[in-house]
């Protein structure tokens, strides 16, 4: 299988977005970490709206979605709950 220009753009569409929210909320808005899975959330709708409705890429879209939304959640919460503990 070959990677086209267009898996690559739709993998840095994946990885960017969250790790931005991550950085910015940890660095500015720690208390409000959480609020990041619901943003990645809405940037994916948002960046892949073509490709959630696409019959055929829905699966594979949905799969990588929650996978990235289960990633986000899991690295914003251990932020959020070491916040809490200092």
């Amino acid at each position: 299988m070959e990677l086209t220009p267009t898996m690559i753009l739709n993998l840095a569409l994946l990885i960017v977005p969250p790790v931005a929210l991550v950085l910015a909320f940890w660095q500015r808005l720690a208390q409000h970490i959480r609020w990041t899975v619901a943003l990645t959330a809405l940037c994916d709708v948002l960046l892949f709206w073509d490709e959630l409705f696409y019959y055929e890429s829905f699966g594979l879209f949905a799969v990588l979605i929650l996978v990235q939304l289960a990633a986000t959640g899991a690295a914003a919460f251990r932020i959020y709950n070491k916040q809490r503990k200092d």
